[in-house]
């Protein structure tokens, strides 16, 4: 006779043992209580897939950029699971030589890159010269943050950078990015002749009208004229 039910009684002590329970039987989460699982609970082959561990810094997604007009990270990507963003570059390359990099942020998954832009760069020589001051930009008008100058597209060139998005994903103030980058210049002749440069910058980034305040959900990347001929673009989030 098949037993449905069985009563606490049933077994010795009322305890249930793991030779007692069918390998296929199924358990509800519900019945488990508030466990505390340790490391010593988890066998050592157990794998855990990473979108069930949270993390306060996290790699979200890259992209090895390959003779491609833009580098774009989307509402797949941008999402209210980190409010803050950091997106570093690995040797970024035009196809065309001497040209920026540019960001355009969108908060309409870019349907349109209409966002207004406060920005303002600076720039130290890293050759014999040291010299150092104030960079012009491609202004504030043209809804785009620019990262570096001239960027040299011959072997051995290129560019890196770090930059840090505060406050993407909110819809209240607001929000702030700030990069800091390292290139070879067009005007580089080689160790210690002509130039390269270590730029540093800031933008505020404001939304489609003085008063709009929507959250940032997509970040397009490209040359300022040109494919972008080579790079490894990482995003991160950061949670608050």
């Amino acid at each position: 006779m098949a037993i449905t039910k069985l009563k606490a009684l049933g077994v010795t002590d009322g305890t249930l043992t793991n030779t007692q329970i069918n390998a296929s039987a199924a358990i509800a989460k519900s019945k488990l209580g508030a466990l505390d699982i340790v490391n010593a609970d988890i066998n050592a082959s157990a794998a855990i897939a990473s979108t069930k561990v949270l993390h306060d810094y996290a790699l979200i997604h890259t992209i090895n950029a390959s003779n491609q007009a833009a580098v774009t990270f989307t509402s797949s990507h941008i999402t209210d699971t980190y409010m803050d963003y950091k997106i570093v570059i690995r040797n970024y390359v035009p196809a065309t030589n001497g040209q920026a990099l540019f960001v355009f942020p969108s908060v309409d998954n870019g349907s349109n890159y209409n966002v207004l832009i406060e920005q303002h760069m600076t720039y130290a020589d890293l050759k014999a010269s040291l010299d150092f001051g104030r960079a012009g930009t491609n202004g504030n008008s043209n809804a785009k943050i620019q990262i570096g100058a001239g960027t040299e597209n011959t072997a051995n060139k290129g560019m890196s950078a770090d930059l840090t998005f505060i406050g993407l994903r909110q819809t209240t103030g607001f929000k702030a990015m700030h990069f800091s980058c390292h290139n070879a210049h067009d005007l580089d002749g080689g160790h210690n002749t002509g130039n390269d440069y270590w730029w540093t910058g800031g933008s505020k980034i404001i939304g489609t009208s003085n008063s709009d305040r929507t959250a940032i959900n997509n970040l397009k990347f490209t040359a300022a004229s040109g494919n972008i001929n080579a790079g490894k673009f990482s995003l991160y989030g950061i949670r608050t």
